[in-house]
């Protein structure tokens, strides 16, 4: 059974078991790729499922199941679940949307899908790697193996529809390849990573690939840790993303609501540097988290959530936008197989006037930081960081010593009114998260 024809049954079961309200979601997705060794295809991955879910509604209370079977029994059996979880949840009072909202600036679309994706083949893939590999191997004697090398291909579609009536459907596809090379000198080897993805395949230059991968295993070989202290921090654009993506949920509303947030009651108020505005616009061209809708058939809208340093708004689905008594503003999350939860569409920090090198070039000494290593000790309820890292001591704007071998201890909620310098380059990866370099004062560096 058809995604769209699964979808109008499931409806029509849940009406006959008594739904007040119900929305369903159903989602395929199929992805192919290959990674290549010593010139030769290592594996070969080809993948895909699909599933099906619904949200049902026994008065106010709510209930979920899924199946990625799409037979009349097993669709049947789904319903009812959802059914039996309601007699088990507490009530939500929640108004599903009864149309698509308008607004006059909306963009009439974001393309997210492009047909030559779908021709590009495995072989079209595996030359490309084998090509990378060569010209890798060859760029310097220091670089002694490529231990990572893949590309690939996904592509997905999801189909909603309520109760009312509201129905979407998201196309998207995209490639992603990348490669890893490893520099060694004496007993000493570093690895460089460079990864590109999109929708254009046009993009993808094997000498540009092998060129940052090249270089960044080279730069870090001579590294050394820098001693204790106190030091201006370069958030480099390659890393300032993970530093901040990992501290999204202090802004979804359900979170405040729980008492996991440190932003409880401070709408309104400075919590940041004035130089920081923090967006999620779902309408951002080109972006893996553009759309018209969310997960809950809300029509989305771009949100400054902070807006030089002041903190505007927390990000709200239906449920959380309830129980504050305010609307959502479309930041609902959700696949066929969850609930509903909460997400930025992209998170976006506006850039600054200035580039990285003149940021660095206006400072006596600054650590800058190009690769950060695991996250177990970061707390995004608490906002404490600890986290190794490498990069470079620079002096005037020129480096003078590769770093490793340090960790870097800071508070998030600090971090943010530290930030004294924001650049105007954002890194070139398709990703839905876009920061540029920061500049943070004050941070704790030990070796």
């Amino acid at each position: 059974m058809l995604a769209q024809e699964a979808i109008e049954v499931m409806a029509k079961m849940a009406k006959e078991v008594g739904a007040t309200q119900y929305d369903i979601l159903a989602g395929e997705n199929a992805s192919s790729g290959l990674s290549v060794f010593q010139q030769k295809v290592q594996n070969l991955e080809l993948s895909s499922n699909r599933g099906i879910g619904i949200r049902i509604f026994n008065l106010d209370k709510p209930g979920y199941a899924y199946t990625e079977a799409s037979t009349m029994e097993a669709l049947r059996s789904t319903v009812r679940d959802a059914w039996s979880h309601t007699l088990l949840t507490g009530a939500v009072k929640v108004d599903l949307p009864s149309k698509l909202e308008v607004f006059d600036n909306a963009p009439t679309g974001l393309e997210q899908y492009n047909e030559k994706i779908e021709r590009l083949s495995l072989d079209e893939m595996k030359d490309f790697c084998l090509e990378l590999e060569r010209l890798t191997l060859d760029a310097d004697d220091l670089i002694k193996n490529v231990p990572y090398l893949g590309y690939s291909k996904t592509s997905s579609i999801s189909y909603f529809l309520n109760h009312h009536g509201v129905a979407t459907t998201h196309k998207r596809n995209s490639v992603q390849a990348g490669i890893g090379a490893v520099a060694q000198k004496g007993e000493i080897s570093k690895l460089g990573v460079y990864s590109l993805g999109g929708r254009d395949i046009s993009d993808f230059d094997p000498k540009v690939f092998s060129k940052y991968a090249v270089e960044r295993a080279l730069e870090l070989l001579e590294a050394e840790p820098v001693a204790h202290g106190k030091y201006k921090v370069l958030f480099s654009n390659r890393v300032s993303g993970q530093i901040m993506s990992m501290f999204q949920s202090p802004f979804f509303a359900d979170n405040i609501q729980k008492g996991q947030s440190k932003l409880e009651g401070k709408i309104g108020q400075k919590i940041a540097s004035s130089l920081l505005t923090i967006s999620s616009d779902p309408w951002a061209v080109g972006l893996p988290g553009s759309e018209l809708c969310d997960s809950e058939g809300v029509t989305t809208q771009p949100l400054k959530v902070v807006e030089k340093g002041v903190l505007n708004c927390f990000l709200y689905n239906l449920e959380s936008a309830q129980k504050d008594g305010v609307k959502s503003n479309a930041a609902a999350s959700r696949g066929y197989s969850g609930k509903v939860g909460t997400a930025f569409s992209n998170y976006i920090i506006d850039c600054g006037k200035q580039s990285r090198q003149e940021i660095l070039a206006s400072e006596p000494k600054v650590l800058e930081i190009v690769k950060l290593e695991g996250g177990s000790g970061c707390s995004a309820i608490s906002g404490e960081i600890s986290i190794g890292a490498q990069g470079f001591l620079v002096e005037n704007g020129l480096r003078v010593q590769p770093v490793d071998r340090i960790t870097l201890s800071l508070n998030f909620f600090d971090l943010l009114n530290q930030i004294e310098a924001i650049s105007n380059e954002y890194n070139d990866l398709f990703s839905s998260i876009k920061v540029p370099d920061i500049l943070v004062n004050d941070i704790s560096v030990a070796g």
